[in-house]
């Protein structure tokens, strides 16, 4: 087999490269694009004009908010409140989905 020229040689670096780093570039752009649609003010005007007296954004609050429109009862629910930051989580969940502290004896 013949050894490849300098050029041939980069020419396979290259490819080589760009098969290796592509796809991270893909997934991270991806990663992006969906904290981008999580946080979009979309939610906030949606819920302004629904009747919402404060910001909602977070999914709780807009599950809420749509079971509230439709006239589900959410108030006998049961979550979990983080005593450090107070956020709802589901029952039987270890740790808080806000600030990742220990949940009681789940």
């Amino acid at each position: 087999m013949d050894d490849p020229g300098p050029y041939e040689l980069a020419g396979r670096l290259a490819v080589a490269a760009a098969v290796t780093i592509a796809p991270t570039l893909c997934f991270l752009g991806l990663l992006r694009g969906l904290e981008r649609l999580r946080d979009d003010d979309l939610i906030a005007e949606w819920a302004r004009r629904h009747g919402a007296k404060r910001d909602v954004r977070t999914e709780d609050e807009v599950l809420t908010a749509l079971a509230g429109e439709m006239g589900v009862d959410t108030e006998g629910g049961s979550s979990v409140r983080c005593p450090v930051c107070g956020t709802a989580n589901r029952p039987g969940v270890t740790f808080c989905r806000g600030c990742q502290n220990r949940l009681g004896s789940s």
